[in-house]
């Protein structure tokens, strides 16, 4: 059996919580073809696999497989993802959901592919936390080239509304497909239905 498959297995019988549809998904986009053991095997579908670089397709094989753990909320916060910051985050675009930071990833100004400085979940309607996809950051007070950072073959997008001074930014949907492609900011499957009021 491949190890990649075997593994996957392991976590996802360790770690499964009521979102192994989404669980699929991301291990599709893994190339995990046999769905991780999962009862109901899905078609593979999204834009990972395609007409990507096949060293950007590779780098987000091993992200996929290096986040299967997260799935399970409690897991990432005991990792280092403990912080919130800001409200959970829609608009008419779709989604982002809660921004859970690991702050000592945040303010080293490196991108490091397997920790990303933010996961993002989004709460379901049993109170449970819901995993979508993970988020890299730059604070722009960290950034002093004059060109925008890359990272998996893409340039990270500026969002001056983060205080202090901004952030470069780069989303990566590798828990929920997005319809709109991996990288875009807002995913129209991602909401925040069921975030407590204020």
């Amino acid at each position: 059996m491949n190890p990649r498959i075997r593994d996957a297995r392991r976590f996802l019988r360790r770690f499964q919580r009521p979102t192994s549809a989404a669980a699929v998904s991301l291990l599709c986009g893994a190339g995990l073809i046999l769905a991780a053991g999962l009862a109901q095997a899905q078609s593979c579908t999204g834009d990972v696999p395609g007409a990507m670089d096949p060293e950007v397709a590779a780098q987000l094989d091993a992200l996929t497989l290096s986040i299967l753990p997260f799935f399970n909320y409690d897991v990432a916060v005991s990792a280092g993802w403990d912080t919130i910051l800001g409200e959970c985050v829609e608009s008419p675009m779709g989604g982002m959901g809660y921004h859970v930071h690991n702050m000592d990833q945040l303010m080293n100004g490196h991108l490091n592919l397997l920790r990303p400085e933010v996961l993002l979940f989004a709460p379901t309607e049993d109170g449970s936390m819901q995993f979508h996809g993970v988020e890299y950051i730059i604070p722009a007070d960290l950034w002093t080239e004059p060109n925008p950072p890359e990272f998996l073959g893409q340039e990270l997008h500026f969002n001056p509304n983060v205080p202090p001074n901004g952030i470069w930014a780069l989303h990566v949907w590798v828990g929920t497909e997005n319809p709109t492609g991996i990288f875009q900011d807002f995913n129209p499957e991602v909401n925040c239905d069921f975030a407590l009021e204020d």
